[in-house]
């Protein structure tokens, strides 16, 4: 074990780095989610067998039509020092508002249409990740992930990341993780120009696990990304999220998130004049900055035997 003054000055070092590191941020989250278990009997770094299952789905009918289907999955393997995570996940919301009914027919013999729901967000990941434990604190950590997000105008979007972590705080209640590394970016855009960039960033970020009761436990997230050539381009991911456990292997979890990019972008849009009349032209304009959604889902968990 390291001794506490050698503890001190990796702490004061990598918090150095995280404040150095510009926020820049982004995607879609974290690679394996805390699992709703008592941290007694399982804590996060036990070898063994780790996976975890969210679906929610909302639907409406009526004067509008609306529906909202979110999943997400993982699936971790735990050895002594090394762990291999894999991740998918996606969410698809449609609808049909009131104004966009129509009447077909004569004014005193007509008859209601309401058009079929049209999408109003799509966004889909995926990713992979590596954890090889070099010391009880210091771990290298290396993934690969892909997401598409069209209604923010990323048609495609590859990053791969390296770096070290530090557990800054590892005890029966509370897990606090921190990183920093480089990333490598490959986007496709939606609409352009241009129409993809490739590019080098920085990424720092944290992950914290802390059990508020034995069957309540607090999760939150944060990722910080940097495009080293135009360091205006920060993007940010914030996660906070509430998980009671329902039983052994079933869990309640509330979500919020932000998506934040400081570089948004760009779509088409139709341009029309002062009075509203339609000029039959368009324009690029970008995307807003700040996407935020809050999400209630079952989650489904796996984790390895209790201790006896």
């Amino acid at each position: 074990m390291p001794s506490p003054k050698t503890k001190r000055a990796a702490l004061a070092a990598f918090a150095a780095a995280l404040v150095a590191a510009p926020a820049t941020a982004q995607q879609d989250a974290k690679p394996a989610e805390t699992k709703a278990v008592d941290a007694k009997a399982v804590k996060l770094d036990d070898p063994g067998l780790y996976a975890n299952a969210d679906l929610s789905y909302v639907l409406t009918s009526g004067n509008s039509r609306s529906s909202s289907l979110g999943f997400k999955g993982d699936l971790t393997r735990r050895w002594t020092r090394q762990s291999l995570s894999f991740a998918v996940g996606g969410i698809r919301a449609s609808s049909t508002a009131t104004s966009a009914r129509y009447a077909v027919g004569a004014p005193g013999d007509f008859e209601v249409v309401i058009p079929d729901p049209e999408a109003t967000a799509e966004h889909y990941y995926a990713r992979g990740r590596y954890d090889y434990k070099l010391s009880d604190r210091f771990f290298l950590t290396g993934g690969v992930g892909w997401e598409r997000n069209r209604f923010s105008g990323i048609d495609s979007r590859w990053i791969g990341d390296a770096g070290i972590g530090y557990v800054l705080l590892s005890s029966d209640r509370t897990d606090f993780r921190g990183m920093g590394g480089l990333t490598y970016t490959d986007e496709q855009y939606a609409a352009g120009p241009p129409d993809s960039d490739s590019f080098v960033g920085l990424r720092a970020g944290w992950d914290l696990r802390h059990q508020l009761l034995p069957t309540t436990t607090l999760l939150h997230t944060l990722i910080l990304d940097e495009h080293l050539e135009e360091t205006d381009d920060l993007r940010l991911d914030v996660s906070l999220g509430i998980q009671v456990a329902m039983s052994k292997k079933l869990a309640l979890k509330a979500n919020y998130r932000v998506l934040f990019d400081n570089h948004p972008a760009l779509a088409e849009v139709r341009l029309v004049t002062p009075g509203g009349v339609d000029t039959g032209q368009s324009v690029l304009a970008p995307y807003g900055k700040t996407d935020q959604g809050f999400s209630v889902s079952l989650v489904l968990s796996i984790t390895p035997p209790k201790k006896p």
